[in-house]
């Protein structure tokens, strides 16, 4: 596996977390994505590869069907967890859950990057309050 990888340990695949998360988090919506964020204890989900700082975040996709069909969903998954894969190691530690709105269906992987760059900005400043 790639050192940039998004493998499962960084990912938040149960209900459970997403709720969390979601109740006792913080919020924002900007652009074609909003998220909720859950600061956590900054404990790596996976090691470190080849002088890589270990991944601390743990993030959660969610696209609606409201925001089209399975072929426009399926699409913007893929690009969100290309964009994640890229910029996890960026990440503070957090428990992340992106939602997608309607306009992602018109962003690429470099829009959402950059929408990341910018969510870990807001999150390091909005977690140490």
């Amino acid at each position: 596996m790639s050192a940039l990888g998004f493998p499962k340990s960084a990912r938040l695949l149960r209900r459970a977390e997403f709720v969390a998360a979601k109740e006792g988090g913080r919020g924002f919506a900007d652009g074609p994505l909003a998220a909720s964020f859950l600061p956590r204890e900054p404990a790596p989900t996976r090691p470190g590869a080849a002088g890589m700082e270990p991944a601390v975040a743990r993030v959660g996709l969610t696209v609606s069907s409201k925001v089209g069909g399975s072929v426009v969903r399926n699409r913007i998954k893929r690009r969100l967890r290309e964009a994640v894969r890229l910029e996890l190691a960026a990440l503070p530690p957090v428990d992340l859950i992106i939602v997608a709105r309607a306009s992602a269906a018109e962003a690429e992987v470099a829009d959402f990057r950059a929408w990341l760059r910018r969510a870990a900005a807001r999150m390091r400043k909005g977690a140490g309050r």
